[in-house]
């Protein structure tokens, strides 16, 4: 099986899941049967400074799944549209969430209806955070 998964850098399966996916810089992307883990950047290859870019870093890649700290509903709609299953993790060890993957005993994520205009759907501490950008609110993360 192949899963993917967001990272600030690559260091195997000791990397650590990113919490915002579209704004990762990397992909990692583990072949569960082989061992064999290989580098995805998070951007259009053919414009590479054009910013981050998840469509176009993922596009025809064959995967089995997702797995995820944290995704917004537009995004996760998205991925689902392109035809992957996207998993919340448990934790933030890559071993860990290929371990309870394969046991099928991750909860695949669902959209959670945020606010459409203006709001911040990622998911933090296991809440979603929906609110107007300029509102005092207390998701961890600077807008």
């Amino acid at each position: 099986m192949k899963v993917c998964f967001p990272v600030i850098a690559n260091q195997g399966l000791q990397s650590t899941i990113y919490g915002h996916f579209a704004s990762a810089p990397l992909f990692l992307e583990v072949d569960t049967d082989t061992g064999e883990v290989s580098s995805i950047p998070n951007c259009d290859r053919s414009d590479p400074d054009a910013g981050s870019n998840p469509f176009k870093a993922l596009v025809g890649r064959q995967l089995d799944g997702i797995i995820v700290g944290g995704v917004g509903d537009g995004m996760l709609q998205m991925l689902n549209m392109m035809g992957f299953k996207v998993f919340e993790a448990e934790t933030e060890s890559l071993q860990m969430n290929i371990e309870l993957f394969e046991k099928n005993a991750l909860t695949e994520a669902e959209i959670q209806n945020s606010e459409e205009a203006g709001s911040c759907a990622d998911v933090e501490d296991g809440h979603q955070c929906s609110h107007s950008h300029g509102e005092e609110h207390n998701c961890g993360h600077a807008h």
